[in-house]
């Protein structure tokens, strides 16, 4: 069986709806695509990273001697309870009175480590806590910069009760 054909009349169909040739491309938006690449690449590398340092093992160092407690003067800082200062300490640790104002901190630092050096001793350690800004930290290695004295510091993990 012919499907039944329509007819419409003796113009044809080509001269009732007439045919414009399709002159435009077609065209396809890939900026989603690009973008989902790139994020794509960002969380592989990512990944990568945390991943091959997660089973890196490092050295332990070789070349490092442990600072002699009394041949050096001691200075301990800790953030203050509202972070926007640090404290002073004399001495190791929380076991002297805590220095608040900046001001008399660098003197109070300066005068130790000059009292120091009077002693003979020839280092200084910065015993900062790890939420100690480097702001605060170079301010107090700063004043207790000396000639001739040899200036450590060390970072401290703040113990949980």
């Amino acid at each position: 069986m012919r499907p039944a054909s329509l007819n419409f009349g003796a113009t044809g169909s080509e001269e009732l709806f007439a045919r414009r040739p399709d002159f435009e491309m077609p065209e396809f938006d890939i900026t989603a695509m690009v973008d989902l690449v790139f994020m794509m690449n960002i969380y592989f590398l990512v990944t990568f990273v945390t991943v091959a340092l997660g089973e890196m093992n490092l050295p332990a160092a070789t070349h490092v001697a442990a600072l002699d407690a009394d041949s050096a003067v001691i200075f301990t800082l800790a953030r203050s309870l509202d972070g926007k200062s640090v404290t002073l300490y004399l001495g190791d640790g929380a076991k002297t009175e805590p220095i608040n104002d900046a001001a008399q901190q660098e003197q109070r630092v300066q005068a130790a480590v000059e009292n120091g050096a009077a002693e003979g001793k020839k280092a200084v350690l910065l015993k900062a806590e790890k939420k100690v800004r480097l702001a605060d930290l170079f301010r107090i290695a700063t004043a207790a910069s000396a000639e001739g004295m040899k200036l450590h510091v060390a970072v401290m993990e703040k113990e949980s009760p």
